[in-house]
């Protein structure tokens, strides 16, 4: 069954890739095809333009992000392992410094994330607003992501241009667990932010109990 599977897949990209050459032949350019394949979800078109290796995998959209990134977003697994392995930046950045691996770390599954770290993604990697892939994981509560980020090497104390810790963003989401997380490798949860507050003072705000708890045995001032 999976044997059949792959065969047909094959024929599909096969189809896509001479779809994609007669598009060529109109005189649009490849990268162009490639966006807005991407943005139409007509993935298999995609995967056909890629296939046929003539199109430039650091091209930009208007908001300067590359195939990849807008493969990623819209998770589609198999255009972001074709990106990949045809050599696809793992440094290429958006317009506010985003790299593949920030919206990799949107996702809840960890696929996108393994995917690009075995590429030799940067774990450590900041935004243009200093926020790492690792905050972006905290963000949006995905723990498994975090996890995998902090075991290839992304830093726990990093903190943003507003003086935002991981703390800081795991209170604001109200994310229990990575609280738990982050003050048991040591993240300080007295220190505060530009704005003056400590990740205690986000969790009252919000109206995150259990994270108030939490943050209450750490508070001495």
């Amino acid at each position: 069954m999976a044997d059949a599977i792959v065969r047909t897949r094959t024929r599909l990209v096969l189809f896509a890739t001479c779809f994609a050459a007669a598009a060529a032949a109109m005189g649009q350019t490849g990268e162009a095809r490639l966006f807005e394949a991407i943005e139409e979800g007509k993935q298999l078109v995609a995967e056909g333009i890629v296939a046929r290796g003539d199109v430039n995998l650091d091209a930009r959209d208007k908001d300067r992000e590359t195939p990849l990134h807008r493969a990623i977003e819209k998770g589609y697994r198999e255009l972001a392992a074709m990106l990949v392995k045809a050599g696809a930046p793992m440094g290429a950045r958006s317009a506010n410094g985003e790299t593949p691996l920030h919206h990799a770390a949107l996702h809840a599954d960890t696929y996108f994330i393994d995917l690009l770290l075995f590429a030799k993604a940067d774990p450590r990697a900041r935004n243009d607003d200093g926020e790492s892939v690792l905050q972006w994981a905290v963000m949006t509560g995905n723990p498994r992501t975090a996890r995998h980020l902090l075991e290839r090497g992304a830093d726990p104390m990093a903190s943003d241009l507003k003086g935002n810790t991981l703390l800081h963003a795991a209170a604001d989401g109200g994310h229990a667990e990575m609280v738990s997380a982050f003050l048991s490798l040591g993240v300080n949860p007295r220190q505060r932010n530009r704005a003056g507050k400590r990740p205690i003072d986000i969790a009252k705000e919000r109206g995150y109990a259990e994270v108030v708890k939490l943050l209450e045995r750490y508070e001495r001032d």
